[in-house]
């Protein structure tokens, strides 16, 4: 492994003055790729600099002090010849957990303790924060503290948020479910996610992107015996200005979902109607999607009711 120390000659220089050019082929399969890890300068009275390696912070009072703690730090990082795919967040504990890709699987380890594997990234967070509760390790008394997932940049292997969701809350017992975030890619332009087995990636096509991923995410999950209905698979918890670039290109409809005070505008996505919730809490947007206006109240009022928002399907209505 190299870690080699290059000047930045682009416009944020002030800010970024250098990169850590990190090349691991001998320790990872990322044969024949460098990643180039941005090297930060503060200024609070005395100079310093600093860079993130997969969310982990190393700090040094010259750029070739922060290059040497890189280079120690990254083969920690590195599981099963691989780095992170993703890495879960406490927020409140400032704790990080690396999650990798192996196959079709994703795992994450613990200090001392177990490793968790399986082929939906959602049930290791739920394998992980049940398991981190049970030690004590996770939350503090009397609250209880959720873990973030944070994708990792493939070229500068910083962290960045999910553009959204998709997910498919399970019913009842017997059915399965599944969440996995999705990226903006870093090579093109076009968002992709890791769902049944492989990448599921598509082009920017003026916010039906998000809808092309869905049907095609849906369709590889129903082939994998996972997934019974295409319409079962939302598009949830849209960054606010991702939203508002996807509202531009939707056709609003005059009807909306109400529900005790609470209006969801419809909207028409191709071949189907899609309702917006707005999540306050998050600041966060969620569609519900259906074949028609009563397919999708029903599929809406489901998953109000499920969330404990309603108590009958029937207090949901399609007006105007």
């Amino acid at each position: 492994m190299k870690v080699l120390l290059e000047q930045n000659g682009g416009k944020n220089s002030s800010e970024v003055p250098y990169f850590a050019v990190v090349e691991i082929s001998t320790i990872s399969v990322d044969r024949d790729h460098a990643f180039r890890v941005p090297i930060h300068l503060t200024k609070n009275g005395t100079s310093k600099y600093n860079a993130e390696v997969c969310g982990f912070r190393v700090e040094g009072r010259s750029p070739e002090e922060v290059e040497g703690l890189v280079e120690k730090l990254v083969p920690g990082l590195v599981n099963m010849a691989r780095l992170p795919t993703y890495v879960f967040v406490a927020r409140r504990s400032h704790q990080m957990y690396p999650v990798y890709t192996v196959g079709d699987e994703v795992f994450v380890t613990t200090p001392g303790g177990p490793l968790f594997r399986h082929v939906e990234l959602a049930k290791i967070r739920d394998y992980l924060t049940e398991y981190l509760h049970t030690v004590g390790e996770l939350g503090v008394p009397g609250k209880s503290e959720k873990l973030h997932v944070r994708g990792v940049h493939r070229l500068s292997l910083q962290l960045i948020r999910p553009l959204f969701y998709l997910k498919k809350r399970g019913e009842n017992g017997h059915e399965n479910e599944f969440w996995a975030p999705v990226f903006p890619s870093m090579t093109s332009d076009a968002i992709y996610t890791y769902a049944a087995s492989g990448r599921r990636e598509v082009e920017l096509d003026k916010g039906y992107e998000v809808f092309s991923l869905r049907h095609q995410v849906a369709l590889a999950l129903i082939a994998d015996k996972r997934l019974n209905d295409e319409a079962d698979l939302r598009a949830d918890r849209l960054l606010p200005e991702y939203f508002e670039r996807v509202k531009e290109n939707l056709s609003p409809l005059s009807s909306k979902l109400v529900q005790n005070g609470m209006e969801m505008p419809i909207y028409k996505a191709r071949s189907k109607v899609a309702a917006v919730e707005y999540r306050d809490a998050e600041d966060r947007y969620s569609f519900y999607v259906g074949t028609d206006l009563e397919d999708l109240r029903l599929r809406a009022a489901k998953d109000l009711v499920r969330r404990g928002l309603t108590a009958s399907v029937d207090t949901v209505k399609v007006v105007g």
